[in-house]
């Protein structure tokens, strides 16, 4: 997990006028880059007989991860799984594999304008996901399921689509 906020303020510079337009504005970026989260891969049969339907699957290969994801979407290689033996267990652990991972900039800038003795105007645009960069959903993980491996939908933020958000507020201090 990578997170990274930072503030600059740009200098007050030349003459008055220039400085009352450039100067002063924060500038605040915030980065955050983190591995997948645990999955959890199924067989989606009960072939340990335990009546549970729990079982995990066999991992047959090293890279149980599709190395050329890309368009296709299919982040698992299903030909790295095979279906326990009945009345065995597989030999994959819990949580042994990893979703994809997530890139995130947003960006904020503001600035308070000064408008009388006590009184302050802040100007404020605000944008989240500002590269527009898609954050993928963990891929399904049942090995008897037709889309397993397959990525089916993006990952989301308080229910909702990671979308690029814009925002512009003004808040007046008095």
């Amino acid at each position: 997990l990578f997170n990274a906020s930072f503030v600059g303020t740009s200098p007050k510079m030349g003459n008055r006028l220039v400085s009352s337009l450039v100067g002063s504005w924060q500038f605040a970026p915030i980065i955050t880059a983190h591995t997948g989260l645990p999955m959890n891969v199924l067989t989606g049969t009960d072939n340990s007989l335990t009546a549970v339907a729990e079982d995990r699957p066999n991992l047959i290969a090293n890279d149980p991860y599709n190395s050329s994801w890309g368009p296709s979407l299919k982040f698992l290689n299903a030909a790295a799984f095979q279906a326990n033996a009945l009345g065995t267990f597989g030999n994959l652990g819990r949580d042994a594999l990893y979703g994809p991972g997530v890139f995130r900039f947003d960006l904020a800038l503001s600035r308070i304008f000064p408008l009388r003795a006590r009184w302050r105007l802040e100007a404020r645009f605000e944008a989240f996901n500002v590269i527009n960069h898609t954050n993928f959903a963990a891929p399904t993980t049942t090995l008897s399921s037709s889309s397993f491996g397959r990525i089916t939908s993006q990952a989301t933020v308080n229910g909702q689509p990671d979308y690029r958000t814009l925002q512009f507020a003004l808040k007046l201090y008095f």
